[in-house]
């Protein structure tokens, strides 16, 4: 009688389990609060950096209007490209379709149809979904204010804020309303948001 071997490899590989079910709101607020907290600290950081060698002074800052010309422009753009890098980045090379809060309260980032997002999906959603369509509450959307009033030489804010406040709002209650809780962010990405859980 032959014995029955058993592949260890396979054994030991994680089970995931990729559920295409409705995130619920709360977990899609909690994993975003973590997620904004997080890339609004690390984009911050070259403007405190820059703040400091230019003041001899540690201040936790994000107003780029301190900062000189054309350094407030060229710190406003790293600033921007490390906000964006951590929602595009890591989903892409570090946790397949999740930031550190998806991953935390188990949500993936997939395509409509299921599949796992691409660089251009990425993109859309977070450059042109969130930073410029929906544009308030992400810090790289507040980088961008700044230095197109820093241009333009006045204050738009109250523009900004009242304008993408709204559009923000709207993308919130369309997300509620809608069976997928699509924001407005998914729905030009083509994207959705399911369960997601990685065992061993």
């Amino acid at each position: 009688m032959k014995k029955l071997k058993i592949n260890s490899n396979i054994v030991s590989q994680p089970i995931v389990e990729s559920q295409q079910t409705t995130v619920n709101n709360f977990k899609r607020l909690l994993a975003y609060v973590i997620d904004w907290y997080v890339a609004s600290m690390l984009a911050g950081i070259p403007i405190v950096l820059t703040y400091s060698i230019f003041f001899k002074n540690l201040t936790i800052t994000q107003e780029l209007s301190q900062l000189p010309v054309p350094y407030c422009y060229i710190v406003g753009i790293i600033s921007i490209l490390v906000y964006l890098a951590y929602f595009i980045v890591i989903p892409m090379k570090m946790y397949h379709g999740q930031t550190f809060g998806k991953r935390i309260m188990d949500i993936k980032i997939v395509k409509d149809d299921g599949s796992d997002v691409d660089w251009m999906t990425l993109f859309k959603r977070e450059v042109i979904g969130v930073m410029l369509v929906e544009g308030y509450i992400a810090a790289s959307s507040s980088f961008l204010h700044q230095m197109i009033c820093l241009f333009v030489g006045h204050d738009l804010n109250q523009f900004f804020v009242y304008g993408y406040g709204i559009i923000t709002i709207l993308s919130i209650v369309c997300a509620c309303a809608s069976p997928k809780r699509k924001m407005f962010h998914d729905m030009i990405a083509k994207t959705q948001l399911v369960i997601y859980k990685e065992s061993v």
